[in-house]
């Protein structure tokens, strides 16, 4: 979907620059100021592109309408919101972000053009340049504008975004003046005909307009969710994982769906995203929640186990019911995930804190299967791929349910963890020797034959590829490990003579043994047969996974897979291709990204 976004978008800037340009150029009552020549005709393009852009790039964050909208026409269709998913928050932030990435281009265009044409004038005897630059309606806003979206697209960058989220958000709504200038940037009336007539393209309407249709969204959005709402309790888990539970008896949510949490006492304007770990049929809701940036650390500290807490064993009830803050809840936004229960088989696939996606589905799933509801689901496999040991913990506190440990036993749901380590640029590949560590897992490319346990095995990782971006955690086929298995350990390597042991480059030894350590007491849900090292091989995953299906089943008809993605757009891309190589007649590969 967003691949067919893109191409759409990119043919519509193509076709509207160029007939911005030729409607410039070909325009006789503005032969006066087509003397200046080929960069008028390119500003203007420009300017028609950004005034595209600048009408757009505020709808798909409207949240609350679009919402609306697509229930309407779920309705009129007669179409369960299961079949036709609403955008998800991922999504409509893809599209918003999309649109945004064509700004920067076209206003580069735009203010070189002018540039040429200050210069222009000026050779021309129609003033100075400067007092174009600076003394005219177009030329101060211009400028006031390019600090504004500069501004915002330098906090709006990964790595800002990710250790300080409150600078994002806030220096975001500087969008704000950047459309109160918009507005007023054609007022001076740079384009005129031969006889002095205005001729813009009075695109600061249609800006406008989408700008009241924001505002309104805004407000509609602070009308519903202006209720507080009390915690029911909080649970502080291994790893730094904060769990909040509340009831909203009137809030009506599927599984798979998020809310935007706010919190007053911690800031009165941050809203911030969650998935729903709950299940619908249970009687509370529930947000799980890593302590990962200033707000979420926040609020581990007001409930009294921030990052600074001693590592917690087990699980832990915040008692004091006086440190529960009040919240406010906006949503629930987001296409429901409970289709995966119509599929013959289902594929979840997570990278990072995508995987929080389809924690709410497996209780779901859960819950179903306590009552007894029919479903044609057989097999169910997760496949969860980080960066960060660390993350182990955290993610055991999603799945911890002592009540799925039966659809574990059952063999209905497998758990497949990959960690993908860094590549050093002294060394980018990683070995690990020892003859004294305990556990050794060969984890085979085939999640159908079980890993082995292993004790002589040098393991080896090899990475020739460029460092990868933070949420990009796999990448293409070819991104793959060298040969058919990799050994891995999960303890850390012994001490060595010096004082500083050997480290692995990107892998926190110490994390992977505290939760090996954990798993020896008894963890039937994830286990050291559950880890690997290394990317997964999605072509070889996929392949095994239609052998063996195709050879045990006795069905006529077609049998649909559902592969689910919730993580980086360039792993969802291929894994829409690989779904698509590996269908066909008699098996189908259904292919669904978050």
């Amino acid at each position: 979907m967003l691949t067919a976004f893109k191409g759409l978008i990119s043919a519509c800037h193509v076709a509207i620059f160029v007939y911005g340009f030729l409607l410039q150029r070909n325009d006789r009552e503005l032969s006066n100021l087509n003397a200046i020549g080929f960069s008028i005709y390119c500003s203007r393009g420009a300017a028609l592109c950004l005034a595209f852009d600048m009408t757009l790039i505020m709808l798909p964050v409207c949240r609350k309408l679009l919402s609306y909208i697509s229930r309407i026409i779920f309705a009129l269709l007669n179409v369960g919101q299961g079949t036709i998913s609403e955008g998800s928050h991922s999504n409509m932030t893809d599209y918003h972000k999309y649109l945004a990435y064509h700004i920067p281009v076209f206003l580069t265009i735009h203010v070189l053009g002018h540039c040429v044409n200050f210069y222009r004038l000026e050779q021309l005897g129609r003033g100075s340049a400067m007092s174009y630059h600076f003394g005219t309606w177009a030329g101060v806003t211009g400028y006031w504008m390019i600090l504004l979206l500069g501004i915002m697209f330098v906090t709006a960058h990964r790595t800002i975004r990710k250790r300080n989220y409150e600078v994002f958000w806030y220096t975001h709504h500087l969008a704000i003046l950047v459309m109160v200038f918009y507005a007023f940037h054609g007022y001076g009336c740079f384009v005129k005909t031969n006889d002095g007539q205005c001729r813009g393209y009075d695109s600061w309407r249609y800006v406008v307009l989408a700008s009241l249709i924001y505002l309104a969204e805004r407000i509609l959005r602070a009308i519903e969710s202006n209720r507080l709402i009390a915690l029911s309790s909080a649970v502080a888990h291994p790893g730094g994982a904060i769990e909040l539970n509340f009831k909203l008896p009137s809030m009506q949510y599927r599984p798979g769906q998020h809310i935007y949490l706010n919190i007053p006492q911690l800031s009165k304007y941050e809203w911030h995203p969650f998935t729903i770990t709950s299940s619908p049929i249970e009687q509370f809701i529930s947000l799980d929640i890593r302590q990962d940036g200033d707000w979420t650390i926040e609020l581990g500290r007001t409930l009294g186990y921030g990052p600074e807490t001693p590592r917690l064993e087990q699980a832990q009830v915040v008692r004091d019911r006086s440190l529960l803050p009040l919240i406010r809840i906006d949503g629930p936004y987001g296409g429901p995930k409970e289709d995966v229960l119509t599929f013959d088989h289902a594929v979840l696939i997570g990278t990072g804190n995508g995987i929080t996606t389809f924690s709410g589905i497996l209780r779901h799933i859960w819950f179903r299967h306590q009552e007894t509801q029919s479903s044609r689901l057989k097999t169910l496999n997760l496949y969860w791929v980080s960066r960060d040991a660390n993350k182990l913990d955290w993610f055991r506190s999603l799945f911890s349910m002592e009540k799925s440990m039966e659809l574990f036993r059952t063999g209905l749901i497998r758990i497949h963890i990959y960690f993908t380590p860094r590549k050093s640029a002294r060394n980018p590949s990683f070995k690990l020797d020892s003859s004294a560590q305990r556990h050794k897992v060969v984890a085979s490319a085939n999640p159908f034959q079980p890993p082995q346990i292993d004790t002589t095995v040098q393991g080896r990782y090899s990475n020739d590829d460029d460092e990868y971006e933070e949420d990009e955690e796999l990448l293409s086929p070819r991104d793959r490990p060298t040969g058919s298995n990799t050994t891995i350990s999960l303890t850390s390597i012994p001490s060595h003579s010096s004082d500083s042991p050997p480290k692995i480059s990107g892998v926190n030894e110490e994390a992977l043994e505290r939760s090996v350590d954990n798993m020896e007491q008894g963890d039937a849900i994830i286990g050291p047969n559950n880890i690997h090292l290394g990317r997964p091989d999605f072509a070889s995953i996929f392949e095994a996974m239609k052998d063996k299906i195709l050879r045990n089943s006795a069905s006529s008809g077609q049998i649909r897979i559902g592969v689910f993605y919730c993580g980086s757009p360039v792993l969802g891309s291929t894994l829409a291709q690989e779904c698509r190589r590996f269908s066909n007649s008699r098996i189908r590969f259904v292919f669904s990204e978050e």
